[in-house]
């Protein structure tokens, strides 16, 4: 098998396990219920993947990672900091809708693992809020946020509010729209990190 192939297999059977254990929980999930929502065999998934537990985790790890590098690079095409506050939460909220069963995972299964805070997991979190935090630097640079900020504190603020809006989403069954939030949401933020500074 050539290695694109390989990788595809990989990714498809990641991505029914996402489908898998948003549906049914973690604890009552099964390898065999992925493989089917893959279209392969039970034994093509442990070639892939130890356990259930490495498979959840990866599906953490991979994918998110990956969602964290596009935001990062898609940042870079806004020059002030303010603009990339705004692409941040746009670009998170987009994410949080357009995939519900990830969100699902984030926001209630993983939490409820165990293993949720090993240093692999908590890396990519720090990867994401050291993202919020580096763009809040350059705004108190630019002079535009407040310079009494604890960037790394309001960071985590950051990522943690967007986090509950995306549980109080899915509390109401996802029946609105969180694109038409995103200029409010913005607002008030931005508002927030510029209350202090001196004209």
């Amino acid at each position: 098998m050539s290695r694109r192939k390989d990788n595809e297999k990989r990714k498809r059977i990641l991505d029914s396990a996402i489908k898998v254990f948003a549906k049914t929980g973690y604890s009552d999930a099964r390898i065999q219920d992925v493989a089917e929502e893959a279209g392969v065999s039970h034994g093509t998934v442990y070639i892939y993947f130890k356990n259930k537990d490495a498979l959840f985790m990866s599906i953490f790890q991979e994918i998110l990672g990956e969602l964290i590098q596009y935001i990062s690079s898609e940042i870079q095409k806004e020059k002030n900091a303010e603009d990339k506050i705004r692409r941040i939460i746009s670009m998170q909220l987009d994410i949080i809708e357009e995939n519900p069963d990830l969100t699902k995972l984030i926001l209630i299964e993983f939490p409820r693992s165990g293993n949720f805070l090993n240093d692999s997991n908590t890396n990519v979190l720090s990867r994401y809020i050291d993202l919020i935090s580096d763009v809040l630097k350059q705004g108190i640079d630019e002079g535009i946020f407040s310079i009494e900020m604890r960037t790394e504190v309001t960071a985590t603020m950051i990522y943690a509010g967007i986090q509950g809006i995306a549980t109080r989403w899915i509390l109401d069954g996802m029946g609105y729209s969180l694109k038409a939030m995103e200029k409010s949401i913005a607002d008030i933020l931005l508002n927030g990190l510029k209350s202090f500074v001196k004209a």
